[in-house]
């Protein structure tokens, strides 16, 4: 496969204990590889948790702590998701933290 593009999400400062979504829907259709997520002050994932969907498909039971998604994880997650076109992928992170946190999404897509 190919990579086709990576799509950049800006969560926007998420105040402590609060949540936000964020959500895109492809013009094609496309395989979701991988997803990296980056605090924008270099914090900890640890403490903020997503929920994600593609349609009405869950994919994480319950959430998952974006740590997982680290791009210093030495063995980063793997997708093979079919990502159809006009499907909107939706990503809640939720902040566990006692601050404000900002995190940028990174989705990785093959053709």
């Amino acid at each position: 496969m190919t990579l086709k593009r990576i799509v950049v999400k800006d969560t926007g400062s998420i105040s402590a204990g609060s949540y936000v979504d964020i959500d895109y829907a492809p013009e094609v259709t496309l395989k979701l590889k991988r997803v990296v997520a980056v605090e924008t002050t270099a914090n900890a994932l640890s403490l903020l948790f997503a929920t994600f969907y593609i349609g009405d498909v869950p994919y994480f039971f319950p959430n998952v702590s974006l740590k997982v998604f680290d791009p210093a994880n030495p063995t980063p997650v793997i997708f093979d998701l079919t990502h159809p076109a006009g499907a909107k992928l939706i990503m809640r992170i939720t902040n566990n933290d006692s601050t404000a946190r900002r995190v940028l999404l990174h989705f990785i897509y093959e053709e």
